[in-house]
């Protein structure tokens, strides 16, 4: 579906998605609804309650004046219960940060502690994934590292018979029962992280969306995810893997954390059309 006058897409699937949700499994909260929102084009940094991602598309945020309560439309559509490949015998319950509150390490080898966000749990407990873990692709693919899909693996050595792995990206060592991406071809694997816009911190954001700054720079800048150079042009810090604003024609660079944010306060920044 689209809008020519406003260069407006949606999926079919987006599209048809209901305007309006109870508020129950996702947000703890009897008598409040979720109603479907867009995000505006200078906004950058909403996080949903459920998954802790940053996220600039659509998504469900609470009808209730005084409940600043949001999640975005991929965590609004999960099964609850579910099945998951990781633990593949048993359904796994979703619980908020409110119902399940542990020190327990989230299953997928991701570092960070069940309390730390909402979790699929099963029944007996002694299996728990954040649910942005949970909801990671089953298979990505890119190009640039490896030929193949790359499969979301649990637990590598028992079908590759090793104790070490290393990412081919990264180079860093991947303990075998952390969740990885791996190629059995090429046997080649990479961490899920390794991959931000695909499987990472960034896969629920939309880049390329173009924006003028014209006490910054004379050309449009584009939103964007810095690979091609390691410094922002205007505090001229280290900001590889960080999102921005990039010149496609000189690749000029503003970080958006430090930066962008301040010249969007300011009134500097205004989207291209």
């Amino acid at each position: 579906m689209s809008c020519s006058e406003c260069k407006y897409f949606l999926h079919t699937a987006c599209f048809q998605l209901p305007s309006k949700l109870p508020s129950l499994p996702l947000h703890n909260k009897v008598n409040h609804r979720l109603i479907l929102k867009s995000c505006a084009k200078l906004d950058f940094w909403k996080r949903c309650f459920v998954c802790g991602l940053c996220m600039n598309g659509l998504y469900y945020a609470c009808t209730n004046s005084r409940c600043k309560f949001i999640a975005d439309i991929k965590c609004a559509s999960l099964l609850d219960p579910a099945h998951h490949s990781a633990h593949p015998h048993h359904l796994l319950n979703h619980l908020t940060v409110e119902d399940f509150y542990s020190k327990r390490r989230c299953d997928a080898g991701c570092g960070e502690t069940a309390a730390k966000s909402d979790c699929y749990v099963s029944g007996s407990r002694d299996f728990v994934a954040h649910v942005r873990c949970a909801a990671r692709p089953a298979s990505i693919t890119d190009r640039r590292w490896d030929d193949h899909p790359l499969m979301l693996t649990y637990a590598a050595d028992e079908n590759d018979r090793r104790d070490v792995f290393y990412c081919d990206k990264c180079e860093r060592e991947i303990y075998p029962w952390n969740w990885m991406y791996h190629c059995r071809h090429c046997d080649s694997s990479f961490h899920p992280d390794c991959f931000p816009t695909i499987s990472g911190k960034y896969r629920n954001i939309k880049f390329g969306q173009q924006y003028v700054v014209d006490t910054a720079h004379p050309h449009p800048l584009t939103y964007h995810f810095l690979t091609m150079k390691r410094r922002c042009d205007a505090c001229h810090r280290d900001k590889v893997g960080e999102r921005g604003f990039q010149c496609a024609s000189c690749y000029f660079f503003i970080c958006l954390d430090q930066c962008g944010k301040k010249m969007l306060e300011q009134g500097h920044i205004q989207t291209a059309d």
